[in-house]
């Protein structure tokens, strides 16, 4: 007598089922002894007064094994300042980096792009709902599912727009400087058959191309253009005179040279219509500043918009999102931080900050660490920040 096939599947189904319902105890499990871990340790943390020493010991940790490293740790709390340098400034200068060395910042451009839409908003020029057909040129065609998309959309990656437009040269010839020649014409050439990912507000979808159109449409609001347009909004009322995308020849000298993973040297990047994804360069010294009167609470104009861009507001079904930062919630201690990082061919870079515990952190490297798919720099940040929440700097 055979053995009846459908009896045989129900018993590989269901041992199969078993097995499922078995590693996902295992790794629910996993996960709790991980969370009571995580709480143990955040408990047992004390005021150790040795923020800056913790510090010192990660930035050796991150040079030590990277060729002709730059690195430098930048920490604000409670009107109290360190900043750190590791490594050497370049093959040929063994002085480590300073407060006045300057990097390519990459993405934390955004948060300034979306600093200057809360200021233009702000001044009456924008409103966050303005859509895309209305804001664009109407020489722009522009396919009927992108018209909903608004400022606050690109602002917040909610667009459904792709990371990167589909005509961006990604050849191995424009790898080392690959947003340099793409302009706003092709912007538009790319939006007329662009198709939306996700319907807009539908998920938070982190994307490049929305934010080189923000910016871009910003400037076309303000007449003016996007660097001039940050350094009225927000750079020359702080006092960041070293935030810029265009360098002077003193600037120059202060910047350090760019490496990739392998620890080669590389060109920096350039950009056109890109500049408000990733353009801007910067030092320890002004990403202070930047952060500290994030923490502040000034009735200017500039500190009004530093608040507009920090309120979290529902975007769709994407959640409660704000402009232009990243914005987590702690396992340890329920901090809320706000950040972002950046990555060019040869620099990474990190700023955050956690308002209610008055501490900030700055981190600025030139290796291209991103490119390797590598957060070192991330992780030393974020660490930082959630020590500073219970340890002070002395």
């Amino acid at each position: 007598m055979q053995d009846d096939p459908s009896r045989k599947f129900f018993w590989l189904a269901l041992k199969i089922g078993v097995g499922v319902l078995l590693l996902l105890v295992l790794l629910f499990g996993g996960l709790i002894t991980y969370v009571v871990h995580e709480k143990r340790k955040w408990d047992k943390l004390t005021d150790t007064r040795d923020l800056k020493q913790r510090a010192v010991k990660m930035g050796e940790g991150y040079v030590s094994n990277r060729k002709n490293a730059a690195l430098v740790i930048g920490v604000t709390q409670r009107g109290k300042r360190a900043v750190l340098g590791f490594g050497q400034v370049s093959a040929t200068e063994s002085a480590p980096p300073d407060e006045r060395t300057l990097f390519e910042i990459g993405s934390v451009t955004k948060v300034f792009t979306a600093i200057a839409l809360a200021r233009l908003e702000l001044d009456g020029k924008v409103k966050q709902t303005d859509t895309l057909r209305e804001s664009l040129p109407e020489k722009v065609a522009l396919p009927q599912g992108l018209e909903p998309v608004t400022l606050l959309h690109l602002a917040t990656h909610t667009s459904g727009l792709p990371r990167l437009p589909g005509n961006l040269d990604t050849s191995e010839a424009s790898l080392a400087n690959p947003y340099a020649k793409y302009d706003a014409g092709q912007l538009y050439q790319f939006l007329s058959g662009a198709k939306a990912n996700n319907p807009a507000g539908r998920l938070m979808d982190y994307s490049n191309v929305g934010f080189a159109l923000l910016g871009h449409l910003l400037s076309l609001k303000a007449e003016k253009p996007y660097e001039q347009l940050v350094r009225d909004a927000l750079l020359e009322p702080l006092g960041m005179t070293n935030t810029v995308i265009r360098l002077s020849d003193s600037q120059r000298a202060r910047l350090t040279r760019g490496h990739s993973p392998k620890g080669e040297e590389v060109p920096g990047w350039d950009f056109d219509v890109f500049a408000s994804a990733g353009a801007f360069r910067s030092n320890a010294g002004d990403m202070l500043a930047f952060i500290e009167a994030n923490l502040a609470s000034e009735e200017t104009s500039v500190g009004r918009s530093l608040a507009r861009a920090r309120v979290v507001q529902k975007v769709g079904d994407a959640g409660s999102l704000p402009l232009g930062w990243q914005r987590e919630v702690t396992l340890q201690g329920g901090l809320e931080i706000y950040w972002h990082n950046g990555g060019t061919g040869g620099y990474v870079s990190f700023i955050g900050f956690n308002r209610a515990q008055q501490t900030g952190v700055v981190v600025l490297a030139n290796y291209g660490d991103a490119m390797a798919g590598k957060f070192d720099v991330d992780k030393v940040g974020l660490d930082l920040l959630k020590l500073g929440s219970k340890v002070t700097l002395e």
